[in-house]
């Protein structure tokens, strides 16, 4: 498995217009789609599983800059077998399940140096909202 950034040259003939930009945590800016929030920053790839991965992933890192509220009714809502999610769990076991899944895709952050550095922050700047709700 791996986790990739696609690049914002070039995705899908956008338009600069396209997209928004939000700064990450270590100065970095990374330019989000406006309407393509399933696909886009991100790719989780290497099993049958990376579709539902990459959806998951990007719906987060979309999340980014939203307030707390949003992330509440999101995590409120979720479950996923994948990640041993169940209706009605709390906010904290859910929490607990993508934490331990966001973790473990830090590793496998894949590209070029300054690439895995962008992967790696907006990874962990999820991580820091999400442990807020534990």
């Amino acid at each position: 498995m791996h986790v990739i950034w696609k690049r914002p040259d070039g995705f899908q003939n956008a338009l600069p217009d396209d997209f928004r930009r939000i700064a990450l945590s270590n100065g970095a800016h990374l330019w989000l789609h406006r309407h393509e929030l399933d696909w886009y920053p991100f790719q989780v790839s290497g099993d049958w599983e990376g579709q539902d991965q990459t959806k998951r992933l990007n719906r987060l890192v979309n999340m980014l800059d939203s307030p707390k509220t949003s992330w509440k009714s999101y995590l409120e809502h979720m479950s996923d077998d994948d990640l041993d999610i169940k209706e009605g769990h709390s906010i904290k076991d859910v929490t607990r399940s993508i934490i331990a899944w966001i973790e473990n895709l830090e590793r496998y952050a894949k590209g070029h140096t300054w690439e895995i550095e962008i992967v790696r922050c907006a990874l962990h700047d999820v991580l820091q909202i999400l442990k807020s709700f534990n």
